[in-house]
């Protein structure tokens, strides 16, 4: 078990996770403000901090930045707690140097989870580390672990952040030879005048578009009045691709309310996009190629529809995630594949 730092200005919210890390095991310590947070951190190091983003004072980013910044609290790790309302701003903390986040509310068992897999992260990268080494390196290790450690973290942060950001290149044909794809229809049958439709459409896209990166997606493509996201590839986040893809999708539903019609389907397999440049006007952006994939979400997409549902996914996908999603009835798509609706998130 861990020393934990819980800085938390909401008194109820602090309470619930205070007592939750503590009936997990975890010496905790409680802040209700940024500034009081940093001042217990450098006086007596946690082995990781629990940090809400929005608070009086010094925000969670602002936390997160000034640990990164002090040479004793740089390998501290940290985990966000933030409002939905906050997603389109999560960039921003996970470029400041923060582990993971969770969306509130969250359950007790979430957050325990969420750290739980941190610190295994943290530990998995110094055993990569230290077993990497031979020789004159690993006895000048003994001697400079500590600093030798930073640096190999700081250049494999970098090294991510290269990759992702290669990855995101517009322009650029990727060929995903395993990925979750998701495919939400934001509008459904919708009817109305046109402008009414634009407006709602484009309003739609934005949630969707907040909602899919906030979840770590790829890419998110606009698809008529559809959104494609998919989930692949390599990643700084500790939560599973196949649990970001769910939770992607069930927080999309749930931010649409009952009124608004919405469906969505989600299947995991291969996938290519590929660039579509105009190099004469300089615009640029990716489209999916036809294929097995696609055709396997859309009909997803299509069966949750037609039967009612929010979320339809695949059997593989479903496998994939065992316990920890709900699952409700089931039907057979267009295409006579099985197709099982997801009513929640697992305990």
């Amino acid at each position: 078990m861990a020393r934990v730092l819980l800085i938390e200005d909401d008194v109820a919210q602090r309470m619930i996770a205070s007592f939750a890390l503590r009936k997990a095991g975890h010496e905790v310590r409680e802040a209700p403000d940024g500034e009081q947070g940093l001042v217990a951190a450098r006086a007596a190091p946690p082995e990781l901090v629990v940090c809400d983003v929005m608070m009086p004072g010094i925000s969670g980013y602002e936390v997160v930045a000034a640990m990164r910044a002090d040479p004793v609290l740089v390998n501290v790790p940290v985990v966000l707690l933030t409002a939905m309302s906050d997603r389109q701003h999560m960039r921003q903390g996970m470029t400041a140097g923060a582990d993971d986040y969770l969306t509130k509310p969250y359950k007790p068992a979430e957050l325990c989870e969420a750290i739980q897999a941190v610190l295994a992260r943290r530990e998995a990268q110094q055993k990569a580390f230290i077993d990497s080494m031979s020789g004159m390196v690993e006895n000048a290790l003994e001697q400079q672990k500590e600093t030798l450690g930073r640096q190999y973290e700081t250049r494999l942060q970098r090294e991510i952040n290269a990759r992702w950001a290669r990855s995101m290149a517009p322009g650029a044909d990727v060929r995903y030879d395993h990925a979750f794809v998701l495919l939400a229809d934001l509008l459904g049958s919708a009817v109305g005048a046109e402008p009414e439709l634009a407006e709602r459409l484009k309003h739609a896209q934005q949630t969707a578009l907040d909602t899919f990166y906030l979840f770590g997606a790829n890419h998110v493509l606009p698809y008529g009045s559809k959104v494609i996201a998919v989930f692949g590839g390599e990643s700084s986040l500790t939560t599973p691709v196949e649990l970001r893809a769910v939770r992607a999708a069930v927080a999309l539903a749930r931010s649409a309310g009952r009124e608004r019609a919405i469906s969505l389907g989600l299947h995991a397999g291969p996938i290519s996009l590929v660039a579509v440049n105009d190099g004469l006007h300089g615009d640029h952006g990716q489209a999916p190629v036809p294929g097995d994939t696609m055709n396997m979400v859309t009909a997803l997409e299509e069966t949750a529809a037609a039967s009612g549902w929010r979320v339809a996914v695949s059997p593989a996908v479903a496998g994939a995630l065992e316990e920890r999603v709900a699952f409700g009835r089931r039907s057979v798509t267009p295409r006579g594949e099985p197709a099982i609706e997801v009513v929640g998130l697992g305990a």
